[in-house]
């Protein structure tokens, strides 16, 4: 039988920036930790800190704020940038149809 391993939180924490950089698979694969506890810390880490930033730390609500105008933005563009490929391809359909 397997013993339990103890991980402190900064393996913890290093484990879950690791992840968000490569994948939580490919961080499980490399650290030979499971995929069930990284996921559990990963829950765990959200559940008690509220939003996390790409280095799995704590957001403010400053941050949040930015963030949130941020994707926004990218979202208006990205709406803007689907409108032109449909009008795009409707002109195509309709020049094929001639």
């Amino acid at each position: 039988m397997k013993m339990a391993t103890t991980y402190t939180q900064d393996d913890q924490k290093e484990a879950l920036k690791l992840a968000v950089e490569i994948g939580v698979t490919a961080a499980s694969q490399r650290l030979g930790i499971s995929l069930k506890t990284l996921y559990g810390w990963r829950k765990k880490a959200t559940q008690y800190k509220g939003s996390a930033s790409r280095s799995g730390e704590p957001m403010t609500a400053d941050e949040i704020k930015a963030e949130n105008a941020r994707l926004a933005k990218e979202n208006a563009t990205l709406k803007q940038e689907v409108d032109i490929l449909q009008e795009a391809l409707g002109f195509f359909v309709e020049r094929r149809k001639k």
